[in-house]
């Protein structure tokens, strides 16, 4: 299949959910997000914790349509590349799909946009929070939509090893495209085999080495990790290896202290945003 190349931000911008943040470090992120948009033309944009009003910020400009949902998810789509056919935010958790097809013919995708919780919640209960909330909801999209691409894009807040992102109870995410070629089923959708392109990032062999930094940690993998992801189906696989970067600069404004090489609060958020290119 020859399909189109096109990219995705996914960023976690820090700002809904931060009642104390001040106005200019707002404006910073808003102003980081204009010119990441400008800059690599991304014909989905995928944002968790973004602000309730990025409608009327024209950050975006008049060819994107912003879909939103509760909780700071908001998933803006470039109008001339993609028809949106529907959309639904989840009830009980944090999550949007937008079903759209590509106004110059390929695959049709579901994009998931989520954000799972970790206030309040350990390790285990994260991982039982995403072994059971966002897969009902998936299960029952794929079997509604059996031929549809499938990109699941957000902040997980797990790491892409963690059993409940890898194991088949889980997403089912596994860092080996030809696994997942291997492993894809018409026959059980319901355990749909999904590349985690994230790790992709890596093979640069420099820093960052993740997309989020805690600075000083006692964890012995050390204080990056990466709770953004992007998982893509097998039919996406086919027509390319997905390729996932870390942002650390918007245009010449650098979103990593320069000091430390830890993103930049005061400048972005808490997290780098991810450049997904893939082909559709």
């Amino acid at each position: 299949m020859i399909g189109r190349r096109h990219t995705v931000l996914q960023w976690n911008m820090g700002i809904y959910y931060d009642r104390d943040l001040s106005e200019d470090v707002r404006r910073s992120r808003l102003g980081v997000l204009g010119t990441l948009v400008a800059e690599h033309a991304p014909s989905i944009v995928a944002l968790q914790e973004a602000p309730e009003d990025l409608q009327r910020q024209r950050v975006l400009g008049p060819r994107y349509q912003v879909i939103s949902a509760p909780g700071g998810i908001a998933t803006v789509i470039l109008q001339p590349a993609w028809k949106v056919l529907d959309y639904s935010g989840m009830e009980r958790w944090r999550a949007l799909v937008v079903l759209i097809d590509p106004r110059a013919g390929g695959l049709g995708l579901g994009f998931w946009n989520m954000h799972l919780s970790i206030l309040f919640k350990d390790s285990e209960e994260r991982r039982a929070l995403a072994r059971c909330e966002p897969l009902a909801d998936l299960r029952r999209f794929r079997a509604h939509h059996p031929a549809r691409g499938e990109i699941v894009s957000g902040d997980f807040n797990l790491e892409p090893h963690d059993s409940s992102m890898t194991g088949r109870d889980g997403f089912h995410a596994r860092g080996d495209p030809e696994w997942v070629l291997s492993k894809a089923s018409r026959r059980d959708m319901s355990y749909r085999p999904l590349y985690n392109a994230t790790l992709s990032a890596l093979q640069r062999g420099g820093p960052p080495y993740g997309s989020r930094c805690r600075g000083k940690s006692t964890h012995s993998a050390g204080p990056w990790s990466m709770p953004d992801q992007a998982l893509v189906s097998a039919e996406i696989v086919r027509c390319g290896k997905p390729k996932v970067t870390f942002l650390t600069h918007a245009g010449s404004t650098a979103l990593c202290d320069v000091h430390r090489g830890f993103p930049d609060r005061k400048v972005g958020s808490d997290h780098l945003p991810l450049l997904i290119e893939f082909t559709a």
